[in-house]
């Protein structure tokens, strides 16, 4: 399961808070909120601060989604993961 919260911090700016569970059926509905945001030109911060547990999908998609988003409190053991990469 997860909730994702997504705050205007400007104009153009939105932050979306993240917490729960990241895992394959969960990444699709993150991906949708940015998505939706990125299509409308707005810049996209996601906080990972409240995420209990991020599967090997989950992993996978924060990887590639640091592309297209601004990523803040990645936990610590991500933070590990893309220092290996």
């Amino acid at each position: 399961m997860i909730h994702v919260q997504q705050i205007s911090v400007g104009e153009h700016d939105i932050l979306i808070k993240v917490g729960g569970v990241l895992d394959a059926e969960t990444v699709e509905v993150l991906n949708d909120v940015c998505s939706i945001n990125l299509a409308k030109g707005n810049k996209v911060t996601v906080d990972f601060d409240s995420v209990l547990h991020i599967t090997r999908e989950g992993r996978r998609f924060v990887q590639e989604m640091t592309s297209r988003v601004h990523v803040k409190s990645l936990p610590e053991f991500m933070k590990a993961d893309s220092e290996m990469s």
